[in-house]
Parts: C-alpha cells; sequence; structure tokens
C-alpha cells in the first residue's frame, strides 16, 4: 500500500497568515477541528506546523513574552504566523514504505506525519485519525487498562479558565478531566478554551481593542467544559475505544471503573502504540491495509 492511499486531507494555512486565522480554523465548533495545521508558503512548500498548545501558550504569555508584553494580545493576533510555528516533522517524501512512516510515528508517540514530494510541497498528512478508521470493527483481546495513561491529572469545576490553560501548558496536554468531590463533571480541552476567545463576537474585541487574555479566561471551567463527555471502563476492549473514537471523531477518552471514579485517559496515539506493543507494528498495520482495501 502507498503512502497516498493512507493519507489524509487537512486543512492548511500559509506562513504570512495572522494568527488569528490560525486561530478561527482551530477553533471552530465542529470536533473536526484541527488540533495542528500545517505552515506552507505561497508555493505550497511545507514551513512549519502550528498546534492549539502552540497558539495557547502564545496568548497567555508562555511564548514570545517580549512581544506579547509590546504588542499585547491585539497585536499579536495580527502578526504572521511564520513567526510562532514549530520546525515541521516528521516529513516524509510522498515515496516512503507506508510501514516505515507507521513505525516511526509508532516508535516515537507521534500521532501525524507530514508528506511532501520532492520540492516539499505538501501532499497531505498520514494521522492517527485516519490509521484507526482502518482498524475500526476490531475486538482484539486488550482491555484498554492496559494501555490507558494513569494517574490522570484532573481540574475542578470551580477553577477559572486561565488556571485551566496553564495547567495544560505545565503539563503539556490537550485535554483535562473535570472532577468534583470524586466524579466526572466534564472535559475541558485547549480547543475549548480557543473556541472561548472567538464565541459572541469576542474576536471583534480583540483585534479592536487591548483586552486581556485574563479578563476573557477569568470565567470557571464549568461554562465552557463538555458536559458529554463520552467514556471507556477500564475492562473494555480496545476495539471498543476505536469505535467510539472513530465514530464520533473525538482523540481521546476518559476510562471510568463501575463505580464512576476516574482512573486513567486513553488516546488515539495511546491505542496505535499499545496495540503495536501487544500485536506487534507489522501486524497492526497489516490489518489496517486489510480492511481499507476491503
Amino acid at each position: 500500500m502507498k503512502l497516498v492511499d493512507i493519507m489524509c486531507v487537512r486543512p492548511h494555512i500559509y506562513w504570512n497568515d495572522p494568527l488569528i486565522t490560525a486561530l478561527s480554523i482551530m477553533a471552530g465548533r465542529s470536533r473536526k477541528s484541527p488540533y495542528r495545521v500545517v505552515v506552507v508558503d505561497e508555493k505550497q512548500r511545507v514551513k512549519g506546523v502550528l498546534t492549539g498548545r502552540r497558539v495557547l501558550e502564545i496568548l497567555i504569555g508562555r511564548r514570545g513574552t517580549s512581544l506579547m508584553e509590546s504588542r499585547g494580545v491585539k497585536g499579536m493576533l495580527r502578526e504572521n504566523v511564520s513567526l510562532f510555528i514549530d520546525e515541521p516533522r516528521p516529513v516524509f517524501t510522498e515515496h516512503m514504505p507506508s510501514l516505515a512512516v507507521f513505525q516511526y510515528m509508532v516508535e516515537n508517540r507521534i500521532g501525524f506525519a507530514i508528506i511532501v514530494d520532492d520540492n516539499w510541497v505538501l501532499q497531505g498528512l498520514v494521522d492517527d485519525a485516519s490509521i484507526l478508521n482502518g482498524l475500526k470493527g476490531e475486538d482484539f483481546g486488550l482491555p484498554v487498562k492496559e494501555i490507558m495513561t494513569s494517574p490522570v491529572h484532573s481540574i475542578s469545576p470551580d477553577s477559572t479558565l486561565m488556571e485551566a490553560a496553564n495547567l495544560m501548558a505545565d503539563l503539556r496536554v490537550r485535554r483535562l478531566p473535570v472532577v468534583q468531590r470524586g466524579e466526572l463533571k466534564g472535559l475541558i480541552t485547549i480547543t475549548d478554551l480557543l473556541n472561548h476567545l472567538l464565541v459572541g463576537e469576542r474576536h471583534v474585541e480583540l483585534l479592536l481593542y487591548d483586552v486581556k487574555i485574563e479578563d476573557i479566561f477569568k470565567e470557571t471551567v464549568d461554562r465552557v467544559m463538555s458536559r458529554e463527555v463520552l467514556s471507556v471502563a477500564p475492562e473494555d476492549d480496545v476495539g471498543k475505544a476505536i469505535e467510539i473514537m472513530t465514530s464520533r471523531d473525538v482523540s481521546g477518552l476518559p476510562v471510568v471503573s463501575k463505580d464512576g471514579r476516574l482512573v486513567g485517559l486513553v488516546s488515539r496515539i495511546d491505542v496505535l502504540v499499545g496495540l503495536s506493543k501487544v500485536k506487534g507494528v507489522s501486524a497492526v498495520f497489516d490489518l489496517m491495509v486489510s480492511q481499507l482495501v476491503s
């Protein structure tokens, strides 16, 4: 199977686009809003990657501190994304064997690979979401508890959004379960925080006035969190987690015990890495291929 057969097309942006453009793409209400976007030049050559975490770090002053102090949020959102992008990696040419790309993603716990032609022109992505689509409908005989991340960092519903943003930046996580007296109440993600900046025409205020990010993020987590929390049980087969992730297009699931306790989190990359360790990289890849071509 060639890379083109498992590549997917995701939104990309240009390196001279303002940061507000990236924010608008990442912070849509659809679950399909990308967490990361590839940045290209005017000839579609790959120049970098911008993630939701990087945008959040910029806005709360963790990155580009001197610029934030001199320009403020309004000025930062007007700056070109080229100032903030990360190095584009991993990048593979379209001639690379598909199995080699998949193995690299698994061994390095990276949820995506950028595919280019010989001139570094963007062709597409191979990501964990597209790979899992080729593994759905299977029972693997592997319980979620064997691959989940535990213990889990959480946040209370009465914490502020600024506290949530700082905690995500400190822990380098994309999501935080919201827990009150041991009970899972919701889930808040980086995408939720970024979307909060755009609702109610707030993005207009950000571009026109010197609004402080602390004022926008002063609301409590329970005002923004997702209350409909999809979850799995520790004893559920990994196949069930894959089914929920692919059908509902979510990147991670809380793992909740029968008595309602939050015991872990499982992400798409957790699934791919865990399955590959137990079943073998080649076996998981072959199963994906057989499903996609059938």
